[in-house]
């Protein structure tokens, strides 16, 4: 009896398996070999119930030869299995479906073969022996031809126990028990059936035939639960180990319960076992301040005061809870800041900048200069060509950068596409050369047909007085007043609209425009100007004059002498101006330059009176810059004069209309001008 309970066990827990294989929704090939192979092992384990219960010569030849068939496909379909398991790479394909197609047709001839036997003996007879140790009472004695049924069989079990090893062998290591835990179960089998079938094994019953039945559990599970299962907890450990990111756990009980490498090489004391850190004894320890309480979700910015690490991390505080709300532990997350990079650019992100940049202010390595840039036409490019091509463009001036800027350069990704250079011991005159080459082979690498540029703003640290912050304000100032003015630029519109307007209105001409921006320039550049400064600058000698746009063409356009009444609305001209840059974003920086560019040196000039350095720099600037080019061309109330003439008023009004250093500097830039060929 308790042999028919055991194998009907075995057959029992087989066919459930087969069934649950057969409703998988995962159906493929494998799953078809999987359920075919557990529906014969079910079949091995009722046949050898049959023939443990025969009473008859012809039942015990029948119930043997279903039994020996239903083995030949339990171990070919083993096979099919092991192949598609293991995704076989050892036999190219052409060659595998031969190889299955040749033991297909033999196990069906073999299978043949045996059920003619319960007729013929051709293979097998049997004798009675009712003193047999054996269960099986009609025992088999085999015919020489069986012997090749039986190498057969374990032709195809060595097969599929050389695949298993050559797969647990290949993968690595975490993965190997998948694939070791099949072979050590083909292996016993095996071993079972070679022992009991040579006599060695002096048992009743064939006890392979039930591990047929009582391993679908483990193939199953292997099969199919392997991977969300029994890889679980390696898998989790492997993440988090490797991760890149610190991370700490703590238990329900709020102490310890896990942490990775990064975070243990970060605070050394979570390598020591000897006892236990509790959550509060570790936020002591890493002087973690930004954490107000342990009963909700946070992200806050922690600084580093150690050494070890980087100096700025965004932290992640969760609460782990379960399905019914209780608490069950507490997890910390630390993001190196100064690791992140822009997933377009690969430039490090703008965190990063300020964190590595603050260092250098640390160690007062002065003068630190900072540059921003940006791609003007880049949204033209993406209308025209589409955002690959404009995407591919912002990683060539990334690449650029990175090329052309000394190693030690902190480059980095800001907001609104703009790219950061932070450079410690620099000058400006420096940066600018380096910018001015990558600027021209961001030109000559151009092939959309589109006229693009690469646009810059340079800021310079002396002191502590700066803040990093304060120096990329500056230069992104400096770099949008400079887009204002580049053709390539889409703001260089508003730019262009006002000086068609003020060329329309007034004697100005395009000519005297650009004239008075270039010696603007050059005097700025004598006079040491930041490129902000430079920038505002050339702004202001294009629109100086901006509010004559709102004085009366009868006034503006007289050729003759102002009355007294006309000449007090011609002087209000500044204060327009005023009011039109105040309303524009980009034109604010230089409302104040434009309301003062009237005043005297003397303090007799208009609108506020305002004397010697009272006057902002600029507006002195422009001031001597715009006159001395109205006095060397001709208008219609006057007649040019000559350079020597111009010079001389220029030192007549040095002290008195015009900032006497200013003057000086001057003169030196329209001599280096003159001896150049460039001036008038």
């Amino acid at each position: 009896m308790w042999y028919y309970i055991w194998y009907g066990l075995a057959a029992l827990c087989a066919g459930v398996y087969a069934v649950r294989t057969a409703i998988n929704k995962k159906a493929n090939r494998m799953s078809a070999s999987v359920c075919a192979m557990f529906m014969s092992a079910a079949m091995v384990n009722l046949s050898y119930i049959g023939r443990i219960g025969v009473k008859s010569y012809f039942a015990a030849s029948l119930s043997t030869s279903i039994y020996f068939v239903c083995t030949d496909l339990l171990v070919l379909s083993m096979m099919h299995y092991a192949i598609e398991f293991t995704q076989s790479k050892v036999v190219p394909l052409k060659y595998k479906k031969k190889i299955l197609l040749f033991f297909d047709v033999f196990v069906f001839i073999d299978a043949a073969i045996l059920m003619a036997n319960a007729f013929h003996e051709m293979e097998l007879r049997y004798q009675y022996d009712e003193n047999s140790i054996y269960a099986i009472k009609y025992m088999y004695v085999p015919r020489p031809s069986f012997y090749l049924h039986i190498g057969f069989v374990y032709l195809m079990l060595c097969a599929v126990m050389l695949l298993l090893f050559w797969k647990t062998y290949n993968v690595p290591k975490i993965y190997r028990s998948r694939y070791s835990n099949s072979l050590l179960v083909v292996l016993i089998v095996g071993l079972f059936t070679l022992l009991y079938l040579s006599g060695i094994l002096k048992i009743s019953v064939d006890v392979a035939v039930l591990i047929y039945g009582f391993v679908c559990p483990i193939i199953y599970w292997n099969t199919f639960d392997y991977s969300s299962k029994g890889m679980l907890n390696s898998t989790r450990k492997m993440i988090l180990e490797y991760m890149g990111t610190p991370m700490i756990l703590f238990d329900y009980e709020g102490y310890v319960a896990d942490t990775n490498k990064d975070m243990r090489n970060l605070f050394p004391v979570l390598s020591s076992q000897e006892s236990k850190i509790s959550m509060m004894d570790f936020m002591q320890i890493a002087a973690i301040r930004e954490l107000q309480n342990t009963s909700s979700d946070q992200v806050f910015e922690w600084y580093n005061p150690g050494d070890a690490g980087a100096r700025v991390y965004q932290c992640t505080f969760t609460c782990l809870k379960d399905e019914k709300d209780r608490s069950i532990g507490h997890l910390l997350l630390m993001k190196n800041m100064e690791m992140e990079k822009d997933m377009l650019t690969q430039l490090y992100s703008k965190q990063s900048f300020y964190s590595r940049m603050e260092s250098v202010v640390n160690h007062q390595m002065y003068p630190i200069t900072v540059v921003v840039c940006n791609a003007n036409g880049i949204g033209l490019v993406n209308d025209v060509y589409g955002w690959t091509k404009g995407n591919e463009m912002l990683r060539r001036a990334a690449d650029l950068l990175r090329d052309n800027l000394p190693q030690k350069t902190v480059i980095a990704r800001m907001d609104d596409g703009d790219m950061a250079a932070g450079f410690a011991e620099v000058e400006q005159e420096y940066a600018v050369r380096l910018f001015e080459n990558i600027r021209e082979q961001y030109r000559q690498g151009n092939d959309t047909g589109i006229n693009t540029d690469l646009e810059y703003g340079i800021a310079v640290i002396h002191d502590g007085s700066t803040s990093i912050e304060q120096a990329v304000r500056e230069a992104v100032e400096s770099m949008h007043t400079k887009k204002l003015m580049n053709e390539t630029s889409q703001k260089s519109s508003q730019l262009d609209s006002l000086k068609q307007t003020l060329t329309e209105s007034d004697y100005e001409t395009e000519e005297h425009v650009e004239r008075t921006k270039e010696m603007a320039i050059r005097l700025g550049k004598a006079l040491k100007l930041s490129d902000a400064e430079l920038g505002k600058l050339a702004l202001l000698a294009v629109l100086h004059d901006i509010g004559k746009i709102a004085i009366p063409h009868s006034i503006l356009l007289k050729p003759g002498k102002l009355t007294e009444e006309e000449w007090e609305v011609m002087k209000t001209h500044t204060e327009k101006g005023y009011r039109i840059a105040s309303a524009s974003k980009e034109l604010k920086p230089i409302a104040e330059y434009i309301l003062h560019h009237h005043e005297r040196w003397d303090g007799y000039g208009y609108p506020g009176g305002l004397s010697g350095e009272e006057i902002p720099l600029l507006s002195r600037i422009i001031t001597v810059v715009d006159s001395h080019d109205v006095m060397v061309h001709d208008r219609p109330y006057h007649t040019a004069m000559s350079h020597a003439e111009a010079v001389e008023e220029l030192l007549r009004c040095s002290g008195s209309q015009f900032d006497p250093h200013i003057v000086t500097v001057f003169l030196q830039v329209l001599q280096e001008a003159r001896e150049a060929g460039e001036a008038n």
